[in-house]
């Protein structure tokens, strides 16, 4: 759940003009059917397309199926003395067909698989029931409520990839969920049990008997719909507990999606992992702020030697739009879309990202991991400039350097030499 009060609302009052809108529709074609819509109409169906996808929605709304896609094509340029082992190169990022919709009035349905970079990946799989004003029940394959950019949708996020902590949260997990609001959506909450993942990975099965419990609260306390300067304030919590025995070890990646750290053969998970997720955004205007920091404490062993070591990432990302609209957790929609001959040009958006991640020095002492292969610490600026050219296309061009406390032999300075890149996005979804 997003826990952005102002965005839940406006998506209601979408909702509900949607619904009228396709009545009216209804209406008008009873009047004057054309031949092809004649069966459709005659069981009250309606057809439609627009920002949010293809949809087919019955006459009372009980049954609906919307059919959507997100593509993603980036190019990667590595730059600087750093880079030179680094491969450039043009890929699909992420290509996604998503299917959703209500079965039986109460009962949402999410599926929507990956076949980007050259896989087959099941993303989401869910259904989630609505029935009780406040609260749902969510069961299937979903993000754990964890991270807070991690539970952001990949086509709202300010940049083409993720800052440092979301590396040390779960990315999908399969389980159940229960998530909801309380005073009139400042208190958002969301409650679950899951299988258990490796950092920033998914699975589709357990690896053990043991689960991982997660839970997060959002509150927006200022929040009424005003002008008030704190209506846009948001701050929580996430955290997750469980065992980890048999879960894979996870791999951390820079900016550029390249390996930075791993951990040395022989190594394996075991007892107790537990991560704290504190979390904030602010909204005004224009302007936008997320900050986050995450803790993961995680049992290994190597031989003999077992120990419980901690991993830390944090970040803050400021954005600010250049062209008037609003931004919020939930994306941008330009005043004026893509149009120059109407003067329409769309939406600009330039942000700043800094955070840090640092593993602890007993990860390197008790031979987890080699120091002349691993970094201790990655410390990433990253910048951004996005054309949002309407609601569903965007074209970012993002500039990231990661430098490293590590990660080399001694004999060349013992520090892993940055990684620069230069990535440009080309963006196109409707879900």
């Amino acid at each position: 759940m997003l826990a952005q009060s102002a965005d839940d609302r406006i998506r209601e009052l979408e909702k509900k003009i949607e619904d009228l809108d396709r009545r009216l529709q209804l209406a008008e074609a009873r009047n004057s059917t054309p031949p092809v819509a004649s069966s459709l109409l005659q069981s009250g169906a309606i057809v439609t397309a627009d920002t949010s996808g293809f949809n087919i929605r019955s006459g009372d709304g009980n049954y609906a199926l919307k059919i959507g896609a997100d593509l993603q094509v980036d190019t990667r340029s590595f730059v600087g003395n750093g880079s030179s082992a680094l491969t450039d190169t043009l890929l699909l990022r992420r290509i996604r067909p998503t299917f959703s919709g209500t079965v039986y009035k109460y009962v949402d349905y999410f599926f929507r698989p990956d076949f980007g970079q050259g896989t087959t990946v099941i993303y989401d799989a869910y259904a989630q029931l609505n029935y009780i004003p406040g609260l749902s029940l969510k069961v299937g394959k979903f993000k754990p409520p964890v991270g807070l950019e991690r539970l952001q949708s990949d086509d709202d996020t300010s940049f083409v990839e993720r800052g440092l902590p979301t590396l040390l949260v779960p990315s999908r997990d399969i389980g159940y969920e229960l998530t909801g609001h309380i005073l009139k959506h400042r208190v958002n909450y969301a409650i679950g049990v899951f299988n258990g993942v490796p950092d920033n990975s998914l699975s589709d099965s357990a690896a053990s008997s043991h689960r991982d419990f997660a839970a997060r609260v959002f509150l927006t306390p200022f929040a009424s719909g005003g002008e008030s300067p704190l209506s846009g304030l948001g701050f929580g919590i996430g955290g997750s507990s469980g065992n980890v025995d048999n879960v894979a070890l996870p791999a951390y990646k820079s900016f550029g999606q390249t390996t930075f750290f791993s951990f040395n053969s022989g190594v394996t998970s075991i007892g107790h992992r537990t991560r704290l997720a504190p979390q904030a955004t602010y909204y005004v205007g224009g302007f936008g702020l997320l900050t986050e920091y995450t803790l993961t404490e995680e049992g290994f062993q190597k031989a003999a030697v077992r120990r419980a070591v901690a991993l830390r990432a944090w970040q803050v990302q400021t954005s600010y739009i250049l062209t008037g609209e609003k931004k919020g957790f939930a994306g941008i929609t330009p005043l004026r879309p893509f149009d120059p001959l109407h003067r329409g040009w769309g939406a600009f958006e330039i942000a700043l990202r800094t955070g840090e991640f640092t593993a602890e020095r007993g990860m390197f002492n008790l031979g987890f991991a080699d120091i002349t292969k691993s970094p201790r610490v990655a410390h990433e600026w990253a910048g951004s400039f996005n054309w949002y050219l309407n609601r569903l296309v965007r074209i970012s061009v993002d500039y990231g350097r990661t430098s490293f406390v590590g990660g080399a032999a001694l004999n060349v300075g013992g520090n892993r030499l940055p990684e620069k890149v230069i990535i440009v996005r080309y963006q196109i979804n409707f879900i």
